[in-house]
């Protein structure tokens, strides 16, 4: 049985298929809960005045097997939340990560020396992943060097960044089409072409990558 095209994070939703399976992004206080396997966390850009209900929120409902990581959450320096209280509520979320022990989804825009530090004091003890990664290789590699993972989506379609492909080990890698209208099998076409490498390959692997951090056999 061949793996299908993982799409780690997506905001459209889509039936999941034995060719494709898509990982939805659910946003406490936007978005409405699916039974399908999604992720579920606050989002920078809609923390509530009361973000205390908001973690009320996802403590209860992140329990469900259904959620299979808390996020996206994280640090946005371009968003109108003041960055004080984003940096409680990406606290507050690391922490409950550990305490349901799922990965982490991060959301990074300009803040990535902040997350790493704040993922360091609050000891994250899960798998995280910087999803939408499109900056320069050596900022790639630190974020590697904490033992985090990496999804690139549809920015390698339309940017250089042969040399980001090129320098992430197959191991930490994820593939995504977030808010895009992209298609995921584009986007891993496009990743083997510039790898050199067999789509069923990297098709395999990513699977490999999903299963081995989210503990989800996907059907197996």
């Amino acid at each position: 049985m061949r793996s299908p095209f993982v799409n780690i994070h997506t905001h459209h939703y889509k039936e999941n298929t034995a060719e494709e399976f898509s990982l939805l992004n659910i946003i406490v206080s936007k978005n409405y809960l699916i039974p399908q396997p999604c992720t579920l966390g606050i989002h920078p850009w809609y923390v509530d005045r009361n973000y205390e209900a908001q973690f009320d929120v996802l403590h209860q409902y992140g329990k469900q097997q259904n959620i299979l990581a808390i996020g996206e959450c994280g640090l946005d320096k371009l968003c109108d939340t003041e960055f004080h209280i984003q940096e409680h509520v990406f606290r507050k979320q690391i922490v409950i990560a550990n305490c349901l022990n799922k990965p982490l989804i991060i959301h990074c825009v300009r803040a990535y020396q902040e997350c790493i530090r704040i993922l360091r004091e609050e000891k994250v003890a899960v798998p995280v992943l910087f999803h939408g990664f499109d900056k320069k290789i050596e900022l790639a590699e630190q974020l590697l060097g904490e033992g985090y993972y990496l999804s690139l989506g549809a920015s390698l379609l339309t940017t250089k960044k042969d040399g980001l492909i090129t320098g992430i080990p197959l191991d930490r890698i994820f593939l995504e089409t977030d808010d895009k209208s992209s298609k995921i099998v584009d986007i891993y076409t496009y990743f083997c072409r510039v790898q050199k490498i067999d789509l069923n390959l990297l098709k395999e692997q990513v699977y490999k990558n999903f299963v081995d951090i989210f503990n989800y056999p996907l059907g197996r």
